[in-house]
């Protein structure tokens, strides 16, 4: 059965025919940059599905070369313009499979409480982190987060 108010106000099932697979710092995960990402790549990709691998806990690295082999595209989100080591190393992955690939960097605006999101085709000369290297992005990304006080309150960086 047709719904008449998602003909009325919805762009309806055919409008989005592209599946993604999203990778993304996980300091990301469940943040407002993640739901504007996913927004952006939504409209942007017109896509039905966007894969985010927080969605399939406890998977072996097989699962999701196996996952980005059935997707129509691929992206890796940036933050602080490095590439964390999980994004950077499925990005090299979607390059040996010869699947379109992009980069969606995330950039703080002065003042830090908007962003803007820039997406590029393929990789860039960013810095690619170690996992060693991603984790400790990741703490002092935390440690910043942790300096909010109940009388001070703040936003998140991400």
């Amino acid at each position: 059965m047709v719904n008449p108010l998602k003909k009325l106000f919805g762009k309806g099932d055919k409008y989005y025919t592209t599946s993604l697979y999203m990778v993304e710092p996980a300091i990301l995960y469940h943040s407002r940059t993640e739901r504007k990402c996913k927004s952006y790549l939504k409209e942007y990709f017109k896509a039905k599905k966007i894969h985010v691998p927080l969605d399939y806990r406890k998977k072996t690295r097989d699962f999701f070369e196996l996952l980005m082999t059935e997707v129509d595209v691929i992206v890796g989100v940036i933050i602080e313009d490095v590439y964390t080591y999980p994004v950077w190393r499925d990005l090299e992955y979607a390059d040996s499979l010869h699947k379109p690939y992009f980069t969606l960097r995330v950039v703080k605006t002065r003042g830090g409480r908007d962003m803007e999101l820039f997406l590029i085709e393929k990789m860039v000369d960013f810095e690619k982190l170690s996992w060693e290297e991603t984790q400790a992005l990741y703490m002092e990304i935390q440690k910043k987060e942790a300096g909010v006080t109940l009388f001070l309150p703040r936003s998140p960086e991400y």
